[in-house]
């Protein structure tokens, strides 16, 4: 109710406060809305304290009945003590552990044994040898009073086949989830020495597998850059090969040519010295059917000056020896 009233105070002040503003803006009288908002946001206020103070209260309360419900739950395991705990069996776990084998089954849903349920399997195997009891219908709780006054307390399902809560004493929690974390640390511990082993073996395997790849590209290159070289060495001698034979046809030709070039030179000297000696020939030929006694026949005939090689020309007529004969 006290909630209820503080919404609407506050309700009270937001609506009386925006209609003054309105108000205002318009020029027209807002000093009542005003002083009811004001008087709103004070109920609010003051209804805000009391819900506080009340919800405070209650949670007083509520804590007080949780601490007397705990007192009353131990002090009923301290006098059940004497007539349910069993004083002959010595109980297969410490407390500790087994309080933290059955924290660890919350939630598990595969069965312990087939021939029992789990709250049974608890109480003749794991908690065996500690005080049991049955709080209610599915709630067991199991106590260390004789020693430690560790307990408890296990919720199963309607058919105690699941264990759906576990509630324990402070320190017994403390204990156990300290040992949990331990078991976890070490399965943790364990796993990631597996996967660091598994990964040490993949890496070694992936290096050999490199190693190997890179032992076969090396042969590979090698055999590659043996097979260059061969054929690097066969083309060299093919154009050294070839180069030669080009070289020796060009030497038989250049041969040719120059044996060409001096027949053809014997055969141009031979022609000249057929003509020239044919010329000769027919030069002394013509100077013997011409013949002038003396110069004065020589330039009747209208032949002088007469010059060496030409028709009629002859020593007698060349007096002074300079192949021109009849020339004074």
């Amino acid at each position: 109710m006290i909630d209820f009233l503080g919404v609407i105070g506050l309700l009270g002040f937001i609506v009386f406060l925006i209609w003054g503003i309105v108000r205002a803006i318009r020029k027209k009288k807002a000093k009542k809305y005003f002083l009811i908002s004001v008087g709103s946001l004070i109920l609010f206020l003051v209804f805000a304290v009391i819900g506080g103070q009340q919800m405070q209260k209650e949670e007083e309360a509520q804590q007080a009945k949780e601490a007397k419900m705990q007192a009353e739950r131990e002090a009923r395991i301290e006098k059940k003590t004497a007539t349910t705990a069993s004083a002959t069996v010595k109980p297969p776990f410490k407390f500790v552990e087994a309080a933290g084998i059955i924290y660890k089954m919350v939630g598990e849903t595969r069965s312990a044994d087939v021939d029992m349920s789990k709250a049974k399997f608890i109480k003749t195997s794991i908690m065996k040898g500690y005080l049991t009891t049955k709080m209610k219908d599915h709630v067991y709780m199991y106590a260390d009073v004789d020693k430690s006054g560790e307990w408890i307390q296990a919720t199963f399902d309607d058919k105690d086949n699941v264990v759906k809560k576990v509630e324990m004493s402070p320190n017994l929690k403390k204990k156990v989830v300290a040992s949990v974390d331990k078991e976890k640390e070490k399965a943790t511990e364990t796993e990631r020495a597996k996967k660091e082993e598994v990964q040490k073996k993949a890496d070694e395997q992936k290096k050999q597998e490199e190693k190997k790849a890179k032992e076969e590209a090396q042969a590979q290159a090698k055999a590659a850059e043996e097979k260059r070289k061969q054929e690097e060495s066969a083309r060299v001698a093919e154009e050294k090969r070839v180069t030669e034979q080009k070289q020796k046809e060009q030497e038989a030709l250049q041969a040719k040519q120059q044996a060409e070039a001096e027949q053809a030179r014997k055969e141009a000297e031979e022609k000249a010295q057929a003509e020239v000696e044919a010329q000769a020939q027919q030069q002394q030929q013509q100077t013997q059917t011409v013949y002038f006694k003396n110069c004065t026949e020589a330039r009747a005939a209208g032949a002088a000056p007469v010059y060496q090689g030409q028709p009629g020309y002859a020593k007698h007529l060349d007096r002074d020896g300079d192949g021109v004969g009849c020339d004074q």
